[in-house]
């Protein structure tokens, strides 16, 4: 019985450890190709193997603060991986995706 006591704090650590690290990821949501400007610039002009630019970022689905639904047709990128929501005009993070 001792020896199950550490085993579940450990399971447990690990857990809380994982779910705050995916916390920082968008998981989910939808690519798209961005605009130039939305690529950071320590990113910008790097190449596929077929000569075209990587300009690919993953988008939330959802807006996080107000819940409203995004698609590509409604983004308005704002600055480098950063989009608004029409919605409530909060901030929306984008992540870079080296494809």
């Amino acid at each position: 019985m001792l020896f199950v006591i550490p085993v579940v704090v450990i399971m447990l650590i690990m857990m809380l450890f994982r779910l705050l690290r995916a916390g920082s990821k968008i998981v989910g949501g939808f690519t798209l190709e961005a605009p130039p400007f939305v690529i950071p610039r320590k990113e910008r002009g790097r190449v596929r193997s077929d000569g075209t630019e990587i300009r690919t970022v993953r988008v939330p689905d959802r807006c996080p603060n107000c819940g409203a639904l995004i698609t590509q047709s409604d983004i308005d990128w704002v600055g480098p991986l950063e989009a608004k929501c029409n919605y409530c005009g909060s901030g929306i993070k984008a992540q870079f995706e080296r494809v």
